[in-house]
Parts: C-alpha cells; sequence; structure tokens
C-alpha cells in the first residue's frame, strides 16, 4: 500500500503526508457510507456497492459446520474507463 501512494502522491505532485491523509479520508469515507448501506462511486476507477449478508452456515475444509453471523460485503464493480483499459492490457 505504502508503494501505491508514493506513486500517488507523486502523480498528484503533493507530499507522502498529504496522500497518507487522503488514503485514510477515502478509506474512511467508504467505511461510513457501506455502513449506512451507500454506494460509494469513485469516477474513472468503478463502484463500491454494500450489500447485506443473512446469517448463514458454512462448511469449513475439515467438514465443520459453522454459523456465520449477518454482515455487511462490499461488492466493487469496475467503471467502464478501468474495463477498457484492462482489455487494452490483454
Amino acid at each position: 500500500m505504502e508503494q501505491l501512494i508514493q506513486q500517488a502522491t507523486t502523480a498528484a505532485g503533493c507530499t507522502p503526508e498529504q496522500g497518507r491523509t487522503m488514503a485514510e479520508a477515502l478509506a474512511a469515507l467508504v467505511r461510513e457510507r457501506a455502513g449506512r448501506l451507500d454506494s460509494v462511486a469513485v469516477p474513472g476507477f468503478g463502484t463500491f456497492t454494500p450489500e447485506k449478508v443473512k446469517e448463514h452456515v458454512e462448511t469449513d475444509s475439515a467438514g465443520r459446520n459453522m454459523l456465520m453471523p449477518p454482515g455487511i460485503t462490499l461488492k466493487f464493480n469496475p467503471g467502464s474507463m478501468l474495463r477498457k483499459h484492462l482489455s487494452l492490457n490483454e
């Protein structure tokens, strides 16, 4: 993650401290909005969409059943610009 922040701060022309602050602020915003079940769209990148998961039973690798509590998961849908960029790099 640190390398990504360094690359982003260099590209944006800001200090590493400013970059870390922005990354932490974005993460906090996504957490807060996801907790309210609101989607977060990042232009040119994609959308994070929270979804409720009901209580359910899962089986582990040893064959034991485990009751999983309800929660919220985040689904990521890449935006058209990101999909286009990824398809060009294949």
